[in-house]
């Protein structure tokens, strides 16, 4: 049992524990989760780097599907919205068409709400099941361009003296096809070279060849600098999701030096009591689990005799071989200092003491060099405790093991001691 100072010194660190997992469960995590963690690498931090500091910016292979998909969750609502007022607009020049040419009045307006009514039909369908964000991207161009067509044709059967100027009205539609391109610039290449392949074969049939000629130099201006606008938006799109990109790899590496140790790369207190209250919480009401609290011998005197460089060299080896006894499903942390800390789920109370005393025994026969020239052993004292039926209290568990583990120490250390109620 634990001396009364021992005791007060044990409930002083109390608090430490228990802020450390109420701050665990109040904390709230959130990131755009974009870029999955195995790709959070120094390389691929590189490569963002670069793209960002590029003036053509693209998007790296390995991130293509992810910028679709971010793409699709963002920029969905707003090609919805602006095909459905690009669908309005059309059908509002009707009346446009009423009072220039008003002999094919009523024409225009039938077809132009069969027209849009067919396009708002193949826009909820498309917006209701289509995933695929480059589709949804072009379906107001391919819409412009079928009104386009439908426009020149009405042109075309007007005999009215006003059609060589409406003509001019033209431009609208290549500035409406670009400006909602938002995604990839080859569909604005695309829809632009169809939407003008339409236009220019409705003016050749409609103006003289001097008029086409003025029409060109009206158009061609209007052309690029759509073109420009688009090629800007889906460039300030891919900016912003390599920035994200960035976000995520920087949340995940601060997450990483939050979580971790920076000596031993082992979970750090904070991390444990996190990790292992959750895990003790979800649990069954009669999971077996262990926990074993372990503490390097004599660890001053090593610090003293051999210098702090030495004592950091036997924290690291020591975590590399607790690392190597313990499985997967083990969730092993440097408590502090010279103690480390284990939870062993789903573990007997007789293979938790194995695999304590199997650690003990390859630790102790662990040699560490010095300059090559002198080697030295140095050894651990493990407490272990077990989570009883129905309990589900991480700092019960944690004072159980330290209660064993100071056993352990006054039974003349290098062995293993197990909690027990007397």
């Amino acid at each position: 049992m634990l001396s009364g100072d021992q005791k007060n010194s044990y409930n002083n660190n109390k608090n430490p524990h228990q802020i450390g997992i109420n701050e665990a469960k109040n904390s709230n995590y959130e990131t755009a989760y974009i870029l999955p963690k195995q790709l959070c690498t120094i390389e691929n931090r590189k490569v963002i780097e670069q793209e960002l500091q590029d003036p053509t910016t693209r998007i790296p292979d390995q991130f293509q599907q992810y910028y679709l998909d971010y793409q699709n969750k963002h920029q969905r609502q707003f090609l919805k919205c602006v095909n459905f007022i690009g669908q309005i607009t059309f059908l509002s020049y009707f009346f446009i068409d009423w009072l220039l040419i008003p002999e094919i009045g009523i024409l225009s307006g039938i077809s132009r709400l069969i027209l849009v009514l067919c396009a708002i039909l193949i826009n909820w369908l498309a917006f209701r099941y289509c995933k695929n964000i480059k589709i949804l991207d072009s379906l107001l161009p391919l819409s412009v361009a079928a009104a386009a067509a439908l426009w020149l044709g009405l042109l075309v059967l007007s005999h009215s003296a006003l059609v060589t100027t409406y003509i001019y009205a033209a431009v609208i539609f290549i500035l409406l096809g670009n400006l909602c391109v938002q995604v990839s610039f080859r569909n604005s290449i695309f829809t632009s070279l169809l939407i003008s392949a339409v236009i220019f074969h409705g003016v050749f049939q409609l103006i003289s060849l001097e008029e086409i000629v003025l029409f060109s130099f009206i158009y061609a201006p209007i052309l690029l600098l759509s073109m420009y606008i688009s090629w800007n938006n889906t460039l300030n799109s891919k900016r912003n999701f390599l920035r994200v990109l960035l976000n995520d790899w920087n949340y995940y590496a601060l997450t990483e030096l939050a979580h971790t140790d920076e000596l031993t790369q082992l979970n750090n207190r904070r991390q444990f009591l996190q990790v292992a209250e959750q895990a003790i919480q979800k649990w069954p009401k009669y999971n077996l689990a262990c926990l074993l609290m372990l503490d390097i011998d004599f660890f001053k005197n090593i610090n003293d005799t051999y210098g702090h460089d030495i004592g950091d060299e036997v924290l690291r080896i020591l975590a590399e071989i607790a690392r190597k006894e313990m499985r997967h499903t083990d969730v092993l942390a440097r408590f502090g200092g010279e103690e480390f800390i284990a939870l062993l789920p789903n573990t007997t109370l007789e293979d938790a003491v194995a695999i304590a005393n199997r650690l003990c025994r390859t630790i102790e026969n662990h040699q560490i060099c010095i300059k090559d020239k002198f080697f030295f052993n140095f050894s651990v004292s493990i407490g272990v405790s077990q989570l009883q039926p129905n309990q589900n209290d991480l700092n019960l568990l944690i004072k159980n093991a330290d209660i064993a583990l100071y056993q352990a120490k006054k039974n003349g250390r290098n062995q293993v001691a197990i909690y027990t109620c007397e």
